[in-house]
Formats: structure tokens, sequence, C-alpha cells
């Protein structure tokens, strides 16, 4: 249950606002261009102090998935992951030069789907705090096989519960994902606006999907970013972060 606990912990200036196939954009700055995608669950705001650096020697284009945040959102035949990188790479595509990604956690792993994808159309990608399998990072003998029954199971729990059950529950498990006491109300609002049913279909996909072998293929650069501080209650350290990674 301690696995089980902690893997769903790690899971979750002037604008000019449209709405692309689904995606919510806001667009600010001016220069080279990045893409900024939130992790579960979460609002294109997450960025807002981010972007109020990057928007003085860029041109920021921040996301909100269709169902997080408020978002609506959209048929999904293919899946939620598939259907996030159809959706972000017809964006991309409609730009007139390479752009770099900046994606957290779901976001995080959208990005690397991409660099391998359409490695013409990108310029690096940064990754934050985000793996290539997060099943991996806390049960080293996890396959995507043998994770389905749990990533079943807590979808369906989500999907059950109450909005009451539900708030509780994120309640109890933002503060590891951030330091930040006073964005925690911000954090669970955003997780109560979303989509519970895309939610759960994201949350079972990553811990489901396995992507390290395609890391080889991969040959944009990368950096990540490993977070660790808020989550030292349950066990985390630098070196279990890095070792994870």
């Amino acid at each position: 249950m301690k696995k089980l606990f902690l893997l769903y912990f790690i899971l979750f200036g002037g604008l000019s606002t449209a709405f692309t196939q689904g995606l919510d954009v806001q667009v600010s700055g001016e220069g080279p261009k990045i893409i900024l995608i939130p992790g579960l669950a979460s609002s294109g705001e997450v960025w807002d102090e981010t972007v109020a650096q990057l928007s003085k020697n860029f041109e920021c284009h921040v996301l909100t998935l269709p169902g997080f945040g408020g978002n609506p959102k959209v048929e999904m035949p293919e899946g939620f992951l598939g259907a996030m990188e159809s959706l972000i790479t017809n964006y991309i595509n409609e730009q007139t030069e390479k752009v770099t990604l900046i994606g957290h956690s779901v976001g995080g792993f959208i990005s690397l789907r991409l660099s391998r994808s359409i490695p013409d159309k990108i310029n690096r990608a940064i990754i934050v705090d985000s793996y290539p399998f997060y099943s991996a990072a806390f049960n080293p003998a996890a396959t995507a096989e043998n994770m389905v029954a749990m990533a079943s199971q807590m979808k369906e729990l989500m999907i059950a519960q109450s909005p009451e059950q539900f708030r509780a529950q994120q309640e109890i498990s933002m503060p590891v994902m951030t330091t930040n006491q006073e964005k925690l109300p911000t954090a669970v609002n955003w997780s109560l606006e979303s989509d519970r049913e895309t939610t759960a279909q994201a949350l079972f996909e990553l811990m489901t999907t396995d992507y390290r072998d395609e890391l080889a293929e991969v040959s944009t650069p990368i950096l990540v970013l490993g977070a660790w501080h808020s989550g030292k209650a349950y066990g985390w350290t630098e070196e279990s972060v890095k070792k994870n990674l």
C-alpha cells in the first residue's frame, strides 16, 4: 500500500488565448518558441512564475490539456497519451520554427514521446519530475503487464469516489507535490475542476506504459530535473531520486 500511495502522489505578462483542437493555449512574450505542458490534472497556470521570467526572452505557449484544470474533455479513441500526442503534434506543426518543450509529470512523459516522434520540430526538451516508466520508480520489478491490475484498481477507485471522497483524497495527496503551502488550495481546485475519467485514464496509462526502450531512439537534447524535497516525509532523498532517474 505504501508504494501505491507514493505512486499516486507523484502522478499528480500580456497574453493571447486560443482553443486549438481542444488545447487551451496562452501565448506571451517574444523570441524563440517554448511550449510548456503541465502535469496530471493541472492548469497551465502552474507555469505562471516560470513564464514571468521566460517571456522576457522567449515566446511562451502555455497549454492546458483537454480534461484538465477546467478545460473541457475530448474524445480519446486512441487513449489519453495517443490523443494528447496527436493534438500537440498538430499544434507544433502549425509553428513556423522549431520549438523547445518543457513538460512536467505527464507533460514530461509526452515531451519524451514527441522528442522521438517529431525530432525535426524540436530543439530540446526539459523534463520536470517525470519518468519514462513511472511504476518502475517505486517498484523495480514492475512491468507494463504486471502493473495493469493495480492501475485498473486505482482508475476504478478514482472514478467511483464521491465528490467529497475525491476532495479529501486530493487534500491528503497534494502536500507531497509542492513545498509552497499557499499553492495547495489552488492545486486541489485544479484537480477538482478536471474531468475525473480523463485524469483516471491518464494515470492508468502512465502506470502501464514503459518507454525506456524507446529512449535509445531519442536524439533530441534532453535536460531532466528531478524533485524530492516535498516528498522527504515519505523517505525521498536527493540520492534516491537520482538513483531512480
